[in-house]
């Protein structure tokens, strides 16, 4: 491993490279936070519905990758990782941290790897060719568009202070017009399937367009939640 200092503030044009040697120290003892697009992504990989990989494979609300008794994911193989082809944007960016702003402007930076990482970093490339080369750029376009839901929905709420407490009640404790409440921000399944059938449409063929329509659906459940009014099929978390 190399121990030189690591570098912060890079950009897509900065020299960056890294040999992963599959040593495979990154797929233990790691948090793995996920966006519902990468609950998405993964669930139709293991062939689940969203709702059922939510409860099977996450904690910490459906925020986070489980892992066993030993720290290592649940999706760490005998040959390595068995869903390598739709793993969540950490781990297509490890030993890189991108940072967004509110205006979207993003920024990179080197983590400093665990001691026993085999891994060597290199400035034979840069950082936007590692972006390509690990087919990062659907799932940093995905965390972008959740990135600015939320700060859209917290900027409606730091202008209307009088609604502030209807979204809180809302997210603590929604009223509820569905058989069975779910999770409206993470179960994307269920979110879109309501929301498409209340609206009368056909359900989108691709997740980037489920996507679409599961962030229509967040702002529409916040908009009755904000009015504290109830719709016909309003979705619940």
């Amino acid at each position: 491993m190399d121990m030189r200092q690591r570098r912060v503030n890079l950009d897509r044009e900065t020299p960056f490279s890294f040999a992963c040697r599959r040593c495979r120290t990154c797929c233990r003892n790691k948090k793995i936070q996920v966006n519902p697009y990468e609950i998405t992504r993964l669930a139709r990989n293991r062939g689940l519905s969203t709702s059922d990989f939510i409860k099977r494979y996450t904690t910490e609300a459906g925020t986070c990758l489980t892992w066993d008794a030993e720290g290592r994911c649940l999706f760490l193989g005998s040959r390595g990782c068995m869903v390598h082809k739709d793993r969540p944007l950490v781990c297509r960016l490890y030993p890189l941290g991108r940072h967004v702003t509110p205006t979207l402007q993003e920024s990179f930076s080197e983590f400093e790897p665990d001691p026993a990482c085999r891994g060597v970093y290199g400035t034979d490339a840069t950082v936007c060719d590692y972006l390509d080369a690990q087919r990062a750029h659907p799932f940093m376009a995905a965390a972008d568009k959740y990135l600015q839901l939320f700060w859209k929905l917290c900027d409606i709420l730091q202008k209307d202070v009088a609604n502030h407490q209807a979204m809180a009640n809302a997210l603590a404790k929604p009223s509820c017009a569905a058989a069975e409440p779910y999770d409206i921000l993470r179960d994307v399944d269920r979110a879109v399937s309501d929301f498409c059938k209340r609206e009368q449409i056909a359900r989108p063929l691709t997740i980037e367009n489920e996507l679409v329509i599961h962030i229509r659906a967040i702002e529409d459940w916040a908009g009755h939640s904000m009015k504290g009014g109830k719709n016909e099929g309003q979705i619940d978390r």
